[in-house]
């Protein structure tokens, strides 16, 4: 089995020099199925990288509502090709970040995607995982833990049904910056609390925790009795280009460009 996990694109404008280069990585992936030659390019000298699962671990998007099919119109190419990456036989699935939630309305009900709303059990071949944004991890951090509570209510929801579109994508831009701004910690210390919360999961008898929101790449691997148990933070896609690949039992994290040679 071969899975792909990214997080944390914060998609806003199709012309951000990051999110062009996460369209050239989404061109890059095949299904299992189609990828007897993995080391054959498809964009400039990129290899293709052989997937069943893509797992988007939340804030792809820097803000998210839509109404009836329409969506922002900035986000319009990326979901294009995350529906051709469905279309050649690769599952894809998201988790709900602090950027960017109700998105079964769309993702599930129209593109047949599943989303977690906040965790995620998967497993990976016989390895048992946790999968998350991680936003909530920091149950110390009362005023995000507030916000997110109002902002994914059942008015909040019903609100931003009634609202005109181009007001309510404004509005979502602005509780995006009230989102960054809700976060207590640097990125490094909250690093640490993923982590630490992580350590304690796989003792608890998870294989791995697999984690956004931090936007720092780190793995870290424990050895608990006779197995092995992995905390994964996945990095970002505005400064790291990181994620983690899986392949028969195997985690690894990589980061885009330096792919030359795996598949």
């Amino acid at each position: 089995m071969k899975a792909l996990f990214i997080a944390d694109a914060h998609l806003k404008s199709s012309h951000d020099d990051h999110y062009r280069k996460l369209m050239v990585f989404l061109d890059n992936l095949v299904s299992t199925v189609h990828s007897e030659h993995p080391l054959e390019t498809s964009s400039g000298s990129h290899p293709l990288i052989p997937v069943d699962d893509l797992y988007i671990g939340g804030d792809f998007f820097d803000f998210w509502f839509c109404r009836g099919g329409r969506v922002y119109p900035e986000f319009v190419p990326v979901i294009k090709a995350l529906t051709a990456i469905r279309d050649r036989g690769i599952r894809v699935h998201f988790a709900e970040g602090n950027h960017d939630f109700f998105l079964a309305d769309y993702f599930t009900r129209l593109l047949g995607m599943e989303v977690f709303p906040e965790w995620g059990t998967l497993m990976l071949d016989d390895c048992r995982v946790l999968f998350s944004h991680g936003d909530t991890v920091d149950r110390e951090n009362l005023k995000y833990l507030r916000l997110r509570k109002l902002l994914r209510s059942s008015p909040a929801y019903r609100l931003q049904r009634l609202l005109p579109l181009p007001l309510l994508w404004k509005i979502a831009g602005a509780s995006s910056a009230a989102s960054k701004q809700s976060v207590r910690f640097s990125e490094e210390r909250l690093t640490e609390i993923l982590h630490g919360y992580a350590e304690r999961k796989i003792r608890q008898g998870f294989d791995a925790v697999i984690l956004g929101h931090c936007h720092q790449p780190l793995m870290k691997e424990y050895s608990i009795g006779s197995r092995r148990g992995y905390s994964i933070t996945l990095g970002d896609w505005i400064r790291h280009f990181s994620y983690l690949y899986y392949k028969d039992g195997i985690f690894e994290l990589r980061f885009f460009g330096d792919e030359a040679g795996k598949g």
